[in-house]
């Protein structure tokens, strides 16, 4: 029934939880700093980089280009350090960024049934893709550890392309790149919002993956497909794969 998979990723593939926020992580990193030859106190850090993040964000959605704009974090990390008088190259950057992300995460790993679901996917033959709302900074390194990449057969990460689900940009942007037909291609999230509220707007077909402990029935889903316990080995029998 249809030739492209359309993937998001943490929550569907991937199960992670991170803490980018708490006192205690921000006093690790800026240890860790320390040891690299960056001196900054906890709270300035913290302040300097929720204060840029949200300024960076505020900017990008007072200028209206997109719907859902998204921002480059590794920016952020640039003026943060600037402000206290370091010039960092943007390999020195993305050291900075990966040991954030490294830093916050607390586990990660896929959900039990992602690699045979692909593995199914790739063996009936079909395209699958990646669409995530994600810094790339954070998240190559985590998709060459967990073996993903080479299931791809195009990744689109929102940092990249300035916009993130849910907005139809995003999606066009995948078709458009990659030659998809819409009407043969369906995305699988976690997310109603985000990931299948998204699809459906740009017209292309949902597959709801429910992680949360309960499903609520939804008289009106923004989806096609539904797995109700979080399966997804049901993206195959359901869209006819065998």
């Amino acid at each position: 029934m249809y030739q492209n998979y359309i993937f998001d990723l943490y929550g569907t593939l991937i199960d992670i939880h991170t803490d980018e926020y708490s006192k205690n992580f921000y006093k690790k990193y800026a240890k860790w700093l320390r040891k690299q030859g960056y001196f900054f106190e906890w709270k300035l850090f913290y302040r300097l980089y929720t204060s840029l993040e949200k300024q960076y964000r505020d900017n990008a959605m007072q200028e209206g280009r997109q719907i859902k704009p998204e921002i480059c974090v590794d920016d952020v990390f640039r003026d943060v350090f600037e402000i206290k008088g370091y010039k960092v190259s943007d390999e020195e950057i993305l050291h900075l960024c990966e040991n954030f992300r490294r830093i916050s995460l607390i586990y990660m790993c896929l959900f039990p049934d992602t690699i045979t679901c692909l593995d199914g996917l790739k063996k009936a033959g079909k395209k699958i893709y990646l669409l995530s709302n994600a810094q790339r900074s954070f998240t190559w390194t985590e998709l060459e550890q967990t073996g993903l990449v080479p299931y791809f057969d195009g990744i689109l990460i929102s940092s990249d392309e300035g916009c993130m689900k849910p907005d139809p940009e995003f999606y066009n942007i995948c078709c458009e790149r990659y030659g998809l037909d819409k009407s043969q291609s369906v995305m699988i999230g976690n997310e109603l919002k985000s990931d299948m509220a998204g699809a459906k707007a740009a017209g292309i077909d949902g597959f709801y993956i429910n992680r949360a402990p309960v499903f609520h029935k939804d008289a009106a889903p923004v989806y096609r497909y539904v797995s109700e316990n979080g399966s997804l080995m049901e993206v195959l029998t359901q869209t006819g794969i065998d």
